[in-house]
């Protein structure tokens, strides 16, 4: 039995864009995806892609500028990207919170160097 082959993701949009006669930076120039983005999805490199929710935008995009049906072309990203491979979103990116846990940390610490030093003085007094 033969198995049928169905276009990437990547093939798909290349596809497209060739039967428009147009080059990447001029399709980048037009629909304001960045350069990047537009060769690592026509060459189906999800890990050079951002998040998952802005990605998917700028798939529906691209699908509309080059007269394809968003929702099929999002269907098939998301069939080929492994769920492991999507990124954290940018509101809970590792930085946002190591930045929160300083002024905390500080806090914590400052309180227990005047917690020693208070016992320390009540033990000499004592004696």
């Amino acid at each position: 039995m033969t198995e049928i082959h169905r276009p990437t993701l990547g093939e798909s949009l290349h596809a497209a864009r060739a039967r428009k006669r147009m080059k990447l930076p001029e399709v980048a120039e037009k629909t304001r995806i960045p350069l990047e983005r537009l060769e690592a999805l026509e060459t189906d490199r999800y890990g050079d892609l951002p998040d998952d929710v802005y990605l998917r935008g700028a798939i529906r995009n691209y699908a509309i500028f080059l007269g394809l049906d968003p929702d099929a072309m999002v269907a098939i990203y998301r069939a080929a990207r492994p769920q492991a491979e999507k990124r954290a979103p940018l509101s809970v990116a590792p930085t946002t919170r190591t930045v929160a846990l300083v002024p905390a940390t500080i806090g914590v610490l400052v309180l227990v160097v005047l917690i020693l030093v208070a016992l320390v003085l009540l033990h000499v007094i004592v004696l």
